[in-house]
């Protein structure tokens, strides 16, 4: 019963986000003029939200989940590698501020190279950097994020103020008898 009177603590997530991707290239004030994200707006939900295209070369598959980003590559190259610069990756802005506390490149990822050290985010913004790292059709880039707890309040909440106010009018009537 005493949970029932506390509101119960939630967790931020990528569902619902209205975000906006775009690949920076060779820093992060350059937008690169020779790719783009289809959609380059999208509202994260089920399913791919957004495709890349880098030189009609590389497409990048972009799949947010609660908690994770998805990116496949797919590439008529041959083991290529991207160039070496201060940036060179996608960035993902949020409309509203993320609450993302980390991010961890998940085990299952076949993106030889690519670390922890390569994700950075600021309060609305993910950065993926890739610059200097080589791939093949097919590399797979799973990442896992931590949110800042949100607390938000839940069905537990209202379900403590009806029972409150049902006990006030439970006590009034018999107080007239």
């Amino acid at each position: 019963m005493a949970m029932l009177a506390f509101p119960m603590v939630t967790h931020a997530s990528f569902i619902g986000q209205d975000v906006n991707a775009t690949y920076y290239y060779p820093d992060t004030s350059t937008p690169y003029p020779f790719a783009e994200f289809v959609p380059p707006s999208f509202t994260v939900g089920a399913g791919v939200e957004t495709v890349g295209n880098v030189e009609d070369v590389t497409f990048i598959n972009v799949d947010f989940a609660a908690n994770t980003i998805s990116l496949t590559f797919d590439t008529v190259l041959i083991n290529p590698t991207w160039n070496s610069t201060s940036f060179n990756g996608v960035v993902f802005t949020m409309a509203a501020p993320h609450g993302i506390l980390g991010a961890t490149v998940d085990g299952s990822s076949t993106f030889v190279g690519f670390d922890n050290s390569d994700v950075t985010f600021n309060a609305n913004q993910i950065f993926l950097n890739w610059q200097g790292l080589s791939y093949v059709d097919g590399t797979v880039l799973n990442l896992s994020f931590d949110f800042k707890p949100n607390p938000v309040p839940e069905t537990g909440t209202f379900t403590a103020f009806g029972i409150a106010l049902a006990g006030l009018a439970f006590a009034r009537s018999r107080k007239r008898n």
